[in-house]
């Protein structure tokens, strides 16, 4: 009998690029298409995908995607595989109008198979009796997968926070499970959505200004709470954001979010309340450069905070976006509005299964193997040793890396052999390999700004026909800008001399300059712009 194997081509040793491919003899699946939000230090990149070689490559054998809910990080790249393996779609009806919104703006939504499913529907690809489990989660529409293989059961946890009552009840003994290990060194004392309503309730009831909330824009059963505590202080809503307003639209239309227009307001009429009627909803808990949240901590936005305003950030800081936050936050509270965040306050419970609700499901399931996803690399071992330092079992756990393929089988679990695998950056209209160097010149002008030399040379008579024209951006301040192209000019000039009376070829001779300039002005300024030096023959 043919071993099952199964593929993370990302969400493993990482946050963000959730997608997981599962292959038997008879065919094959993929578990989510995440994205990852880039880091500070990856100038212009808007977004980073998985590389998606493998399943384009072996796209015939691909029965479906599916994807266990509708957060960023396990849909965002959708589009991006699509385009080049138009493989079906399923997903939960509200995860799959964010995709629709998502591929339409890419205009391709139209020859798209997409497939809805529900909590209890059992389905069959590649050989496999595939469950979609209702699991709750930050967001609605969420599912565990419950799979039924020639080698075993197999469980994906998907993203969870209270174990199902249908693990219970599964039929037969679970041979894997992949189980998410975001909060596995989280104290399981966390929030409760109830402690986090009495919370924000008791807030708003000591807020003599406006109150403004930013939480996750798929956090439904958030914004509804959120809704109800403004009209029982009556208090009126503005929703405010792309993102949130999609993801309320959508919600709305599937009747699992219901907010009365007459409690609304728009956006443009914010100006027009009075503040202490006023609860703004918003985008921007991750501190989001463009965000509205980071807008109006910038003072960029028509909302003005100041004194006796309530910032409340109900949401939990994703590993990487700490520094952005915090300077939202000290911004925030610069312009005298008091901010509250979890940190602080209870005004966020998790959507991830914490220490002890991880413990639970592992002895409901009881799993013959276990392999963490959906963490770095602290977080899947963690899973690892609290389950084999708190049970009486002994499972054999993986601790898997992005491409491994793992083959499973009657005697356990192995790596044998590794699929094309690692990160595509998206970069405007491009997305593929954009190489480091690339991304080393846009930190090096970040940091040190950009000096151009142009200069014409004779080489028939050896000497300079024009310039040298000096360009700096971002070097020094205006008022020292002429004494330092002065110096430019000067050094130029001394490297030319030199080098055109040796004849020297036009690459040595910007390679010189080049070397020359970067001492000279590494020595002034404390530090080295990049320098394009761009001499021409005539």
């Amino acid at each position: 009998m043919s071993a099952v194997k199964v593929i993370p081509l990302g969400g493993v040793r990482e946050f963000g690029l959730n997608s997981m491919a599962i292959e038997t003899g008879s065919g094959s699946i993929l578990v989510d298409t995440g994205i990852m939000f880039p880091k500070y230090n990856l100038t212009g990149i808007d977004q980073i995908i998985p590389d998606f070689s493998h399943v384009v490559e072996n796209q015939e054998a691909f029965q479906g995607i599916i994807l266990t809910h509708g957060h960023e990080d396990h849909i965002g790249a959708l589009p991006y595989l699509l385009k080049a393996a138009p493989i079906p779609v399923y997903g939960h009806p509200f995860t799959l109008e964010l995709a629709k919104r998502k591929l339409r703006e890419y205009e391709m939504n139209g020859h798209l198979r997409l497939v809805p499913v529900h909590a209890g529907q059992t389905i069959t690809l590649a050989g496999m009796d595939i469950e979609f489990v209702e699991v709750q989660h930050s967001t609605i529409g969420c599912f565990c997968l419950n799979m039924m293989t020639h080698q075993g059961r197999i469980v994906h946890s998907g993203d969870f926070r209270v174990v199902p009552p249908a693990f219970r009840t599964l039929a037969s003994p679970v041979q894997l499970f992949i189980c998410e290990s975001t909060n596995a060194e989280v104290d399981p004392r966390c929030a409760e959505e109830e402690r986090v309503m009495k919370s924000i309730d008791a807030i708003i009831k000591q807020t003599d200004g406006a109150v403004l909330v930013s939480t996750f824009s798929s956090h439904v059963k958030r914004i509804q709470m959120l809704y109800e505590l403004a009209v029982q202080n009556s208090r009126k809503v503005t929703i405010i954001g792309r993102s949130i307003n999609q993801v309320v639209d959508i919600a709305s239309d599937l009747g699992v979010l219901e907010l009365d227009p007459r409690d609304l307001i728009k956006p443009e009429e914010i100006t027009t309340v009075d503040r202490s009627r006023l609860m703004i909803i918003c985008t921007g808990t991750q501190g989001e450069m463009y965000s509205v949240l980071s807008l109006i901590a910038r003072g960029w936005h028509k909302f003005k905070a100041r004194a006796g305003d309530s910032v409340i950030i109900s949401a939990r800081i994703i590993p990487g976006n700490e520094t952005a936050i915090a300077r939202c936050i000290d911004q925030l509270i610069d312009f005298g509005a008091r901010v509250y965040y979890p940190d602080t306050a209870d005004v966020h419970a998790t959507g991830h299964a914490t220490h002890s609700e991880i413990l639970e499901a592992v002895r409901v399931l009881n799993p013959r193997i276990i392999m963490p996803i959906h963490g770095e690399l602290r977080h899947m071992k963690a899973l690892a040793d609290m389950v084999r330092s708190s049970l009486d079992v002994d499972p054999e756990i993986v601790l898997a890396r992005p491409g491994q393929i793992w083959s499973l089988t009657e005697t356990g679990m192995e790596v044998t052999g590794e699929a094309t695998h690692g990160k595509c950056f998206v970069d405007g209209e491009l997305t593929g390999n954009i190489h480091d160097i690339v991304l080393r010149d846009r930190r090096h002008i970040s940091e040190g700004g950009l000096v151009i030399v142009f200069i014409v040379v004779d080489s028939a008579r050896s000497e300079v026909a024009l310039g040298p024209d000096i360009m700096c951006k971002g070097v020094v301040p205006a008022s020292m800008e002429q004494e330092i192209v002065d110096d430019i000019r000067k050094n130029s000039l001394q490297v030319l001399d030199m080098c055109l009376v040796k004849d020297t070829d036009t690459q040595v001779l910007q390679n010189r300059m080049r070397e020359s300039l970067g001492t000279a002005l590494k020595s002034k300024l404390g530090k080295k712009p990049m320098i394009i030096p761009i001499i021409m023959e005539m």
